[in-house]
């Protein structure tokens, strides 16, 4: 047990390598909230007609920042975090492969910054969508596929997590419901990662010239199965968030954790 720390005020178990994972990645996710709280103020102030703060180039570079800030890198990274906490901390386990881990989240982090330089340096303004025949700039692309395979990295994670804890036996039955809930997430975090790939690197390879053309329907069709879902990746990680919070502050239970 010397690898663990325990949480004083919940009793939680916390793996010291699990623990760094989940404060850097939730503290990441903090930080793209930020900068789109941020951009988010500048596309106010620029709808406001009153104010018209921004010019029309300089609105549509702000508005593709806030985007891709607020529903894709703020969602994933916040989620990796839960998925390290709702496995690793809920089921009282080590986590598996901490290096692999911490490569993940470094890919993540690479992949967020490579995006918002190509994004304020003036000439990737497509917005989150980022529609063909809209060209960014190829680093723009390349910043979502490494924040891509990064997050894909961290699942993998979570799923060999919940392995130790079953080989370990260190609960009983199914798994609680926060963990259920953070596995659901996770599921369709794989989906989510596996269409962004299969737009992503075709439209990245057409940025830099080795495709000479992106179907704009396709594009569309196979950019929302990433763009949609993604948000629900949100969805599942905050409901189990809230299950935690209001087991942690009040002690409750749900009355069937079936039925949850």
């Amino acid at each position: 047990m010397a690898q663990f720390r325990v949480c004083p005020d919940t009793g939680f178990f916390f793996d010291r390598s699990a623990e760094s994972l989940i404060k850097a990645n939730a503290v990441a996710g903090v930080v793209a909230l930020l900068i789109a709280g941020i951009m988010a103020l500048g596309v106010v102030l620029t709808r406001w007609q009153e104010v018209h703060l921004l010019p029309a180039d300089l609105f549509y570079q702000v508005l593709t920042a806030h985007g891709i800030n607020a529903l894709i890198f703020w969602c994933i990274f916040f989620e990796v975090a839960i998925m390290y906490f709702a496995s690793s901390v809920l089921l009282r386990t080590r986590i598996a492969s901490p290096r692999w881990a911490w490569l993940g989240f470094i890919l993540m982090v690479v992949g967020a910054v490579m995006n918002n330089v190509a994004v304020f340096q003036g000439n990737s303004s497509v917005m989150m969508t980022s529609y063909v025949p809209m060209q960014a700039e190829p680093h723009f692309y390349l910043g979502l596929i490494l924040f891509a395979v990064g997050a894909l990295i961290g699942c993998f994670i979570f799923l060999g997590t919940l392995v130790i804890a079953k080989e370990d036996g260190t609960y009983d039955g199914s798994i609680p419901l926060v963990t259920f809930g953070a596995l659901t997430a996770c599921i369709i975090a794989v989906f989510t990662i596996a269409c962004g790939a299969i737009i992503l690197v075709p439209t990245f390879l057409w940025s830099i010239g080795y495709i000479n053309h992106i179907d704009a329907e396709m594009y569309r069709v196979i950019w929302w199965g990433l763009g949609h879902s993604s948000q629900q990746i949100n969805v599942a990680a905050h409901v189990s968030v809230w299950y935690l919070i209001i087991g942690v502050l009040f002690n409750a239970r749900p009355m069937s954790e079936k039925v949850s």
